[in-house]
């Protein structure tokens, strides 16, 4: 099989994929890589660059929503098209966009997921909030501390309330503080929630050969 890379927007999102993968027994060994430290247009502009790319076979993009899930995807589906690219739909698939771009002569897998779910609006901390243990009493006791604090007073900005909610409860678990891949991993949150399903059947379509899928 050909390069498998995938794009992200931050370290904190490599980590997530790939705890992930080891949650569910999904071979690690790809690339990931986040080109976006200057900003969301820096790696929207790179997939159709990288799509050009002599050895890669499959090519990854996870990136958030954001205020809305159908303006991002409009960004990344005008340049696939400005670059030559039919067959983009107008609409993401809910279930995570999967597509076969190339020419006669070379196809590449291009998967496509805007966090928390090619949905709503958010990031990838929304979807790390789906994979909080079922019926857990202490994230309902986070979400009323941070209701509690004053909007003139709080120092993170609205956007980042997700952020500071997520962080805020594994800073109160049994090992305070720990990163969000690593509370994959010691299970502070659970890779096991149906929620994710549709998210680890999308990183097996881009990460496992076709003749291999379970």
């Amino acid at each position: 099989m050909g390069r498998r890379l995938v794009l992200v927007e931050g370290k904190d999102d490599e980590h997530v994929v790939k705890h992930l993968c080891r949650a569910h027994g999904i071979d690690v060994d790809f690339d990931v890589e986040h080109p976006s430290e200057d900003g969301i247009e820096r790696l929207l502009d790179q997939v159709p660059t990288r799509l050009k790319e002599s050895d890669l076979e499959r090519l990854g993009v996870l990136m958030d929503a954001d205020e809305n899930a159908q303006s991002r995807w409009e960004q990344l589906r005008d340049r696939l098209r400005n670059a030559g690219h039919g067959g983009i739909p107008d609409l993401p698939n809910q279930s995570g966009t999967i597509l076969d771009v190339g020419d006669e002569y070379r196809s590449v897998r291009l998967a496509i997921w805007i966090m928390p779910d090619n949905r709503l609006p958010g990031m990838i901390e929304d979807f790390l909030a789906f994979l909080v243990p079922q019926h857990d009493a202490m994230l309902p006791r986070v979400d009323r501390f941070l209701d509690q604090i004053p909007v003139r007073e709080r120092l993170f900005p609205h956007a980042h309330l997700p952020k500071a909610r997520i962080h805020a409860y594994l800073a109160v678990q049994r090992e305070p503080g720990k990163p969000l891949g690593l509370a994959i991993t010691f299970k502070y949150l659970d890779a096991t929630r149906q929620l994710v399903q549709p998210f680890v059947q999308w990183i097996r379509a881009v990460l496992i050969p076709d003749g291999e899928q379970p």
